[in-house]
């Protein structure tokens, strides 16, 4: 038999033991709510710089309009398109590999020049379009060595349409996007803020339309 003090000290244990699976399972279902949200910034800041990307193209706009929305896409990627360090070592910008039915190899241009490239295109006409958010699939995050920084990748479908008289040109490629995911802790805020910033851009697949 258990004596009275023994019973206690049973109850006791019990009691710390059912608390601490409480508080747990509130962090894990708290951590949780908080990657899927962060996940949706990552998808949703994707989806902006694809908006981006189709004014940019577009041939209806002007050169300043489209100039415009080259310097609102620079400021979603680190760096905001020029120098930054990667895990202690200095890059020249991000990546966006480019790819097309016509050719083998993958171009790998930076960034900027590849914004410069769209306002350029040698088309009469230039219809760019991409997956929805809810289309595009997103990894787990992952830590990175620098605290409160984690990482994703978002992958999406991006269909290009060139038109010059009676010629098209059209393709869909396949491709996946690094993002950059920093939880800012707030004094007396229960959750972080999250601010998202875009990384190299991999083509995946390229099939013609």
């Amino acid at each position: 038999r258990l004596s009275l003090v023994g019973s206690e000290m049973c109850i006791r244990d019990r009691f710390i033991l059912l608390a601490s699976l409480f508080m747990a399972s509130n962090v894990c279902a708290q951590t949780y709510a908080q990657e899927e949200l962060a996940k949706q910034r990552a998808a949703e800041r994707v989806a902006q710089m694809n908006d981006y990307v189709s004014f940019m193209a577009s041939k209806e706009k002007n050169l300043n309009y489209r100039r415009y929305y080259k310097n609102k896409a620079l400021n979603l990627f680190i760096g905001k398109g020029y120098e930054y360090n990667r895990d202690g070592y200095p890059c020249k910008g991000v990546i966006m590999e480019v790819s097309s039915t016509r050719r083998r190899a993958v171009s790998k241009p930076l960034i900027r020049n590849y914004f410069d490239n769209l306002t350029k295109l040698q088309y009469t006409s230039v219809k760019i379009t991409s997956s929805e958010v809810a289309e595009m699939k997103i990894s787990n995050l992952k830590k990175t060595e620098k605290d409160n920084v984690y990482e994703c990748t978002c992958q999406y479908v991006q269909i290009f349409e060139g038109r010059n008289d009676s010629f098209v040109y059209k393709d869909k490629v396949v491709k996946r996007i690094k993002c950059y995911v920093t939880f800012e802790y707030v004094e007396d805020e229960e959750d972080p803020e999250m601010m998202v910033l875009l990384g190299d851009t991999q083509c995946i697949s390229t099939e013609k339309l």
